[in-house]
């Protein structure tokens, strides 16, 4: 993959977000136009503004945010295999899940309402 950073970075074309994360040694970061993963706060893909993840493999997301914590109910996932925790700092590990639509996070293995962090491994 390193191959592909010096290739992007020598023909100075823009670089997607996975090979930029390669590239910067790996990051993790919300907000994208482009996630691997959404977040929302209610059952069915619902409750107003969403809250898009992305990581490169081994990195993730220490703490969802104020507007988050505790309170995902349906996840998105675009690409990748995540774990979610519990608590801030990927303490206690809920469960992994890979892409798919999870309408209501208990049927994957997640009590409702208790994501505070997520950590993409694959």
């Amino acid at each position: 993959m390193k191959e592909n950073c010096f290739e992007a970075i020598s023909s100075i074309k823009e670089l997607n977000d996975e090979v930029a994360a390669t590239c910067s040694g790996g990051v993790a970061y919300t907000g994208s136009n482009d996630p691997d993963v959404i977040l929302y706060r209610d059952i069915n893909f619902g409750g107003g503004n969403p809250l898009n993840v992305n990581a490169s493999v081994n990195d993730g997301v220490a703490y969802v945010g104020d507007n988050f914590n505790d309170l995902t109910s349906s996840i998105a996932i675009i690409r990748g295999r995540w774990n979610f925790y519990r608590d801030a700092g990927f303490g206690v590990y809920q469960t992994t899940l890979t892409p798919g639509l999870y309408s209501f996070v208990p049927n994957s293995g997640i009590p409702n309402d208790s994501v505070s962090s997520l950590y993409r491994v694959g």
